[in-house]
């Protein structure tokens, strides 16, 4: 049975999406595209132009110091740089930068025979744009955070999408990342299913009709 070639995943900060997306890579075979990679290695960039060992370097892209102030660049954080570079890139070429980008490597991986799987979706655009190839699009949450109200002052890119929009929705409530991982596996061996089942349908439709 044929696996999904492209899962989406969106959620808030801490609710599991690099969990889904680390599963999907070790047991399910899947590549990893982020749709933040290219400002990441932007933020690199001018840390290491700043001076910052290259060991912190990661601990402020990647790590727990996402959120520190960088005395080196002013005092913003490496989260802010990622947002104002994401913002205003968008905002100067176009709406889809960041997609294109992502896009073009996508296309690549599927071309080789991989699948693919995107975990850090925050925009309707971005599903929108991708729902030419298809994917098998996940939502995740932990707790009660995705389902309050938000002020205007929160950034767009964090903020939630309705649960409605999604093929799935993942509750990672329980304390046992095994739990959410068995619910994953249950779930991409049902969608192989149904892929199988309604490419069966379709030949025998086609049989059909040629009889």
């Amino acid at each position: 049975m044929s696996k999904p070639r492209l899962i989406l995943i969106h959620g808030l900060k801490t609710s599991g999406k690099s969990t889904l997306a680390s599963h999907l890579i070790e047991k399910h075979g899947y590549e990893r595209v982020k749709m933040a990679t290219p400002l990441k290695n932007m933020v690199r960039s001018l840390l290491r132009d700043a001076g910052i060992p290259e060991y912190r370097i990661e601990d402020y892209v990647e790590g727990d110091l996402k959120e520190v102030p960088i005395a080196e660049l002013g005092g913003t954080t490496s989260r802010r740089l990622m947002m104002t570079l994401g913002d205003e890139w968008r905002n100067m070429h176009g709406e889809k930068l960041w997609v294109n980008i992502a896009m073009s490597k996508i296309t690549c991986l599927l071309n080789e025979g991989k699948n693919v799987v995107i975990d850090d979706i925050r925009y309707v655009f971005e599903m929108e744009a991708f729902s030419a190839l298809n994917p098998f699009n996940f939502v995740i949450t932990r707790g009660n955070l995705h389902f309050e109200k938000y002020g205007e002052d929160r950034h767009p890119g964090e903020r939630p999408m309705p649960v409605s929009r999604f093929d799935f929705h993942f509750r990672n409530d329980s304390d046992s990342k095994d739990y959410l991982w068995a619910q994953l596996d249950e779930v991409i061996s049902l969608r192989a299913s149904y892929e199988a089942n309604m490419q069966r349908l379709m030949e025998c439709g086609v049989y059909s009709e040629a009889a």
